[in-house]
Order: C-alpha cells, then structure tokens, then sequence
C-alpha cells in the first residue's frame, strides 16, 4: 500500500472523529454513498447532514485487524475489521464490523467513492 494512500485513510478517519465537514466534503466524491450496519444507504449529502446537527459523533475508531488494500489502475479496494464507538443517524452505534472502502485516485488524489459497514456478531 502506498504512504499516500495510507496517509488518505487516516486523514478520512481523523476527519470522521472531528466531524471536519469541509475535509470530508473533499475527500468524498460528489456521487459518494455509504451504506451502513443497518443496510440504510446515504448520499454524501445525508452524510454531511448528520455530522453537522451532531446526528452521527464517533468517539474512536480502531482498526482491529491489518488493513487489506487491492489497487486496480487509478481504485483502490480497502477491507479491514474496526471497533467504532459513536452515533450513526441519532443511534447508538457501538461494535465490531467490517469495513469496505472504494477510492479513486483523481488530479487531487485519492477520493472516497464508497463504502460499508457490517455488523460482526459477537463471539
């Protein structure tokens, strides 16, 4: 994986824990869509939204495992398993899941086009 790459997914991480609406709305693609545990899809717009009338806080995000990345030309793939702590849409949200991010490497570097969540059961 590349340092700019990895460098990418922390500056989104850091953004997400910040609620720094004005990072994220660079670093998602304006057709961005994120579908979360609870299998609801939201817009970049929805998202924005929710961060700013405080709807969505995460309070940490922890990656539990090595993260995997597949790089195809100008996408990348990213999967890995966190521990988030925090709101999602006025929830509670609190648990392990699986993470899948799809980015594109544009003229100004590498953008979120996507991604999900999955709850993973408790073991």
């Amino acid at each position: 994986m590349s340092k700019r790459f990895r460098q990418a997914i922390e500056k989104y991480r850091a953004a997400l824990l910040r609620r720094d609406s004005s990072a994220l709305e660079q670093i998602w693609t304006d057709d961005y869509f994120f579908v979360n545990a609870a299998g609801e899809m939201l817009t970049k717009g929805q998202r924005l939204a929710n961060l700013k009338s405080g709807a969505t806080i995460l309070e940490s995000i922890n990656e539990e495992e090595d993260l995997k990345v597949r790089t195809h030309q100008n996408t990348a793939v990213a999967r890995s398993r966190v521990t988030i702590k925090g709101r999602y849409s006025g929830q509670p949200s609190s648990g392990q899941y699986r993470s899948i991010h799809i980015w594109i490497k544009g003229p100004t570097g590498w953008q979120l086009v996507a991604n999900q969540l999955t709850a993973l059961a408790a073991k």
